[in-house]
């Protein structure tokens, strides 16, 4: 999957001639592949997607999010025997590129592309799936499952109590019960925000939309381990975000940092199973940022004590081990 096989090759320069090059983009926590295609006599430029197969739901998905005033990547071919898609140029650059200042400035403009998000009427296949008890429980367990790996990787003596299990499972059943679900990104941070020329956002990777609470994508980008931002900050934008949303009177604190809870819990297995399944060493500063932000979390949402000593000291056995460091403080 690392790699554009000779039909592929082929195809792309048969369709857009032999002087063109192609050349790998960021690589991301999936199974997914981007590369860019660039046309070296009319100037042309494409993003090529190589994937395990063509997911339907991007593409329409990409069509109804267009047809909502949305700004996603327009799918121009597919071809479901190479299993890939060749998308519309949107931008080199990403939200997490910024400044800090130039990202606190534009991030209002980021929470109301989720507030709008939120006022969408989802497709059936959307509408159809849910972060439920199953589904939050699955990515929690798939955490915990990822970190025995991890634990013995780096020989680590930290443990996961029972009580902090249990706080975990009582905390995805709570957001399964909350009275408000809205049409949710699912993986809503910095580097799916694309810069483009046009000086606005493009939208990527929503092809896992599904409902879920008010407060999902806006935990994903204020509590985001590629871009932490300063605690006061946080507040702000959380409080701003609070007075727009759908259900903002609805215990929006209280499930917002179980959310944030949630959410990171399952972000810091996802860094975990990159590490340790396919022994990609980029994103170990993220396992820093995520504990300390989950930290933050559950001492702002005042939740389970054995919780807390749990991320606690494994933050500070990876502090401490020499193939781990913490990113630069911004």
């Amino acid at each position: 999957m690392n790699h554009l096989t000779d039909p592929i090759r082929t195809l792309i320069e048969e369709k857009y001639g032999l002087n063109t090059t192609i050349q790998p983009l960021q690589e991301e926590a999936s199974t997914r592949r981007y590369f860019s295609i660039l046309n070296g006599d009319h100037g042309s430029k494409y993003v090529l997607c190589l994937d395990q197969t063509i997911n339907q739901d991007f593409i329409l998905l990409s069509e109804f999010l267009i047809k909502n005033q949305i700004r996603v990547p327009r799918v121009i071919y597919q071809n479901e025997q190479l299993n890939i898609t060749i998308q519309s140029w949107e931008g080199s650059k990403d939200f997490n590129s910024l400044s800090l200042k130039e990202y606190k400035g534009r991030l209002p403009t980021v929470l109301n592309l989720i507030l709008k998000l939120q006022t969408l009427e989802p497709p059936s296949f959307v509408a159809s799936r849910k972060f439920d008890t199953e589904k939050l429980m699955f990515e929690i367990n798939l955490t915990i499952e990822k970190f025995l790996l991890m634990a013995k990787r780096f020989d680590l003596d930290t443990q996961l109590s029972n009580e902090a299990s249990s706080f975990l499972e009582e905390s995805a059943r709570y957001l399964n019960q909350h009275p408000v679900n809205v049409f949710t990104h699912r993986d809503f941070h910095s580097r799916n925000l694309l810069l483009n020329d046009e000086g606005t956002f493009t939208l990527i990777d929503f092809q896992d939309a599904r409902m879920g609470v008010p407060q999902y994508d806006l935990a994903s980008i204020i509590y985001d381990a590629y871009y932490p931002l300063p605690r006061d900050f946080r507040k702000e934008m959380i409080d701003f975000f609070q007075k727009k949303t759908i259900g903002g009177d609805k215990k929006f604190k209280e499930t917002f940092y179980l959310q944030a809870l949630q959410r990171s819990f399952k972000a810091l297995g996802t860094y975990f199973r990159m590490i340790v399944d396919q022994n990609n060493d980029k994103f170990k500063p993220s396992v820093i940022t995520c504990l300390e932000q989950l930290e933050e979390i559950i001492q702002i949402g005042m939740f389970s004590d054995s919780l807390y000593i749990f991320i606690r000291s494994l933050r500070n056995e990876f502090a401490r081990h020499p193939e781990f460091k913490s990113p630069s403080n911004l």
